[in-house]
């Protein structure tokens, strides 16, 4: 029987996941399957309606664990292609459509279809990891490994074999934080008494090469403005308001670290982490401008009041769970498995924020700088390098690309570059 190590050398190539990033997998809600995020065709979940702001946004309940709050809507597959009108024309954009193409997944839905063909020329196959980005990123990384669990499974039936398997990933922006929480932590869950979980690697047993494209290793000052502002409408969705962005634990977890001093009102360090930073000024989930939006999130609660109680207790569980989340993440990767390769490609020629200011009663932030990145994360923060210059993360290869982040997806020599370090790219040619 050969080795692992002797397959590679002879060519056969790992299957291969791609995780999208955060928006990009499809929700619908768990009863109807009507369209909460993804579609806005005819009969979509308005955020503006009581029934379409609970769906979108995850349920926020006193005391209780933010793992133990279930959503009314469920994940219908990944964002591969938007479609939605524009004055009553319907439009479709490509998401993850290319890049989901490239690597060899079919479906946007089901990766385990019994008939759906392996390449019979290398033994190959490629699935999509969709997932519930509004979730904290811990229970992401649990609920990824169950699907490799399952895809590994799935492969030894299709090979008639019990052979361990190695996976290639392909992880966009937020999905390149779950797959590295799964590399180091497998599926532990973040401890409930604040303490780190154990760095055991155990996710690497079934990775050999971590492709990580345009991730926030280092958090990103534009998921302060969504917490504060919400995400902003455009022709095909409408807009959703920060009362539901500030349901979601994630989104704090992708907050910029305050040792890179992001918050440019003040000389000092701040620390963005505390919820006193948001309270003291009015923003977030806890304005005192969304009483309409918190009323429509929470209409079983009567008063403003105990509404508000609520909100905070939800976000500052939040705000305790994404300091958990990045110590986690910044710790030192003592024992990374030899096997293991990251490779990271960074978008580096876009104008994108760097610091944030803004004072109490602004209802929204302003950049106050910029560096180079992708539009939306920096190239510094994809990096993960410090303030000293130390880049903690062993990059096997960095790739710098001048497209903004949706477009790193479609950019050609994002989209060579993988299969040539994933060895497809004579297979593509070929097929």
């Amino acid at each position: 029987m050969q080795t692992h190590e002797q397959e590679r050398a002879q060519g056969t190539r790992n299957p291969v996941i791609v995780i999208p990033g955060v928006l990009g997998s499809k929700l619908v809600a768990a009863d109807t399957s009507r369209s909460v995020w993804g579609e806005w065709r005819p009969g979509f979940t308005d955020p503006a309606s009581g029934e379409g702001a609970q769906l979108f946004g995850l349920p926020v309940a006193l005391g209780t664990p933010l793992d133990q709050l279930h959503s009314k809507s469920r994940v219908a597959g990944t964002l591969g292609r938007v479609r939605g009108s524009i004055a009553g024309v319907p439009v479709k954009i490509t998401a993850y459509g290319d890049v989901m193409s490239a690597m060899g997944v079919e479906s946007y839905a089901d990766t385990f279809k019994e008939d759906r063909s392996v390449a019979a020329h290398s033994g190959a196959a490629a699935f999509e990891f969709s997932y519930d980005w509004r979730r904290s990123l811990d229970e992401c990384a649990r609920d990824f490994e169950a699907f490799v669990l399952r895809a590994t499974r799935f492969l030894q039936i299709q090979r008639g074999s019990s052979e361990p398997i190695r996976f290639d990933v392909v992880a966009h922006s937020m999905g390149g934080l779950v797959l590295r929480y799964f590399l180091q932590y497998g599926g532990q869950l973040l401890p409930y008494d604040g303490s780190r979980p154990r760095l055991t690697w155990a996710g690497a047993a079934h990775i050999e090469h971590a492709v990580i494209i345009g991730t926030p290793n280092a958090g990103s000052v534009t998921m302060v403005e969504r917490l504060v502002q919400g995400i902003p409408g455009n022709p095909v969705h409408p807009t959703y308001g920060p009362v539901l962005v500030g349901t979601f634990p994630s989104g704090y977890q992708l907050l910029p670290r305050a040792r890179h001093r992001p918050y440019a009102a003040s000389r000092d360090e701040v620390d963005i982490l505390d919820p006193d930073f948001w309270l003291a000024r009015d923003w977030g989930i806890t304005a005192t401008w969304l009483k309409e939006e918190r009323a429509r999130q929470l209409p079983e609660i009567a008063t403003e009041a105990g509404r508000l109680e609520v909100a905070e207790d939800h976000f500052r569980k939040c705000l305790a769970s994404a300091r958990l989340f990045q110590d986690a993440m910044d710790q030192p990767l003592a024992g990374m498995p030899r096997h293991l390769q990251f490779h990271l490609f960074v978008g580096e020629a876009q104008k994108t924020p760097l610091t944030f200011a803004g004072q109490k009663g602004d209802h929204q932030v302003t950049w106050a700088s910029h560096g180079p990145g992708d539009g939306t994360v920096l190239a510094s923060s994809a990096r993960l390098r410090e303030p000293g210059g130390a880049e903690p993360i062993p990059w096997r290869s960095v790739t710098p690309l001048r497209s903004n982040h949706m477009g790193l997806l479609k950019d050609p020599a994002l989209l060579l570059g993988v299969l040539d370090l994933l060895g497809q790219h004579e297979a593509v040619g070929a097929s």
